[in-house]
């Protein structure tokens, strides 16, 4: 069914998020997750234990040089879950802000699925007013480029250096192909169970031989400046391409899009106007977590804004009581606060996004309660005091 680009954004994506395959523990091997990307083809794997959820995509392993001693633990991404009752515009601000390519999708402690840029990217294909935007004003340029007798391994450098997945390949000024960090880890990366006679199983590869144009995708997704950012969208996903450059006349590379592009049209959707959400107590190593415990929260405090539009402000106080093992125990308490409001919640759980996610539910219970007794307010007589207001 097709929808306006609002309709989307405000989309649950219950019916967007896919599978997650395999599961594998922070214990295992880079290895074992590489085989796994590449029988499936596809392009990020969930990993989960000690009350820890990441990702792990092939972007990380490309900087793997020793992927049968190299733990998951020490690669994935910890990017924090969104649940299903998550909108679509959400999850793009999430995506976007904390330059990742998939979450984990997470219901009462349950791993659910994976929401990946590309998911998004389907969803976009339905979306006619697309057909408005320019696929030249939303393009990624100036492009960073090699030609066709440049190294595998200089691409692997600047993919590292510069946090890119995609490298157009020119000979004589013109776009022969494109090179991914998916063609070089499949290309020289060995996966578990996969090694042959003569490899020698847990070898440094940084030194990858061989030119761009052996392993280059040598028919790319390529169009001309005057196409629209709804063609792009549908021709990425019809061909399952992650990335499409747009080319002059002469076949000279002008620009790339990739899933980010098309989806910052979800992202500038937001409204300037963010209701202030302050975490005391995460550390910087939790900076994905703070991102989604935010987004969480103040989902909660916005739904209940109708009924309490004296709410300014979020604080959130986070304790750690104890560890045991891998495992942290926290203590949490929100307090969505106003000139003459103040609610109250508190949760205590393993694990800091169980325990964030308690949190939300025992935030919204309370602000739900309070919704109710102020509907029973009599309507005549003494005004009664502003109560805090504890689950």
């Amino acid at each position: 069914m097709t929808k306006t680009l609002v309709e989307l954004a405000e989309t649950q994506i219950t019916e967007l998020f896919h599978n997650p395959g395999s599961v594998f523990s922070p214990d295992d091997q880079a290895s074992k997750v590489l085989g796994y990307l590449k029988d499936t083809g596809r392009y990020e794997a969930v990993a989960s234990g000690g009350g820890r959820v990441g990702i792990v995509t092939v972007r990380d392993l490309l900087g793997v040089d020793q992927p049968d001693r190299t733990k998951v633990e020490s690669i994935w991404e910890q990017v924090g879950t969104v649940d299903p009752g998550f909108t679509v515009i959400e999850v793009a601000d999430t995506l976007i802000e904390n330059g990742v390519r998939a979450l984990p999708v997470v219901e009462r402690g349950e791993l659910k699925g994976i929401i990946s840029q590309s998911d998004l990217l389907d969803a976009l294909t339905g979306v006619s007013e697309l057909k408005e935007v320019a696929a030249k004003d939303i393009m990624k340029s100036p492009v960073t480029t090699l030609t066709s007798e440049d190294g595998v391994a200089q691409a692997r450098s600047l993919m590292l250096d510069n946090g890119i997945s995609h490298i157009p390949v020119t000979r004589d000024g013109k776009l022969r192909g494109v090179i991914t960090a998916k063609d070089i880890v499949h290309a020289f990366i060995a996966p578990a169970g996969k090694t042959k006679r003569g490899d020698r199983v847990g070898e440094k590869v940084s030194k990858l031989p061989g030119q761009v144009s052996g392993v280059m995708d040598t028919q790319p997704l390529t169009v001309g400046s005057e196409a629209n950012a709804l063609q792009v969208a549908r021709e990425m996903t019809r061909r399952d391409k992650s990335a499409c450059v747009m080319v002059d006349e002469e076949g000279g590379v002008l620009g790339i899009i990739t899933p980010r592009e098309l989806l910052q049209q979800v992202y500038d959707l937001r409204g300037e106007d963010v209701l202030p959400v302050y975490i005391v107590g995460i550390t910087e190593e939790d900076f994905f977590e703070r991102a989604v415990a935010e987004e969480k929260v103040r989902r909660v405090a916005v739904k209940s804004l109708r009924m309490h539009p004296g709410i300014t402000e979020v604080r959130i106080t986070v304790k750690k009581q104890r560890t045991q093992g891998e495992r942290t125990r926290y203590s949490l308490t929100a307090r969505a606060l106003g000139p003459e409001v103040s609610f109250n919640a508190e949760n205590e759980g393993w694990g800091l996004m169980e325990a964030f996610d308690g949190l939300v539910a025992a935030l919204e219970k309370v602000l739900t309660r309070a919704k109710k007794e102020h509907e029973k307010k009599p309507r005549h007589g003494r005004r009664r005091p502003t109560r805090n207001l504890n689950p």
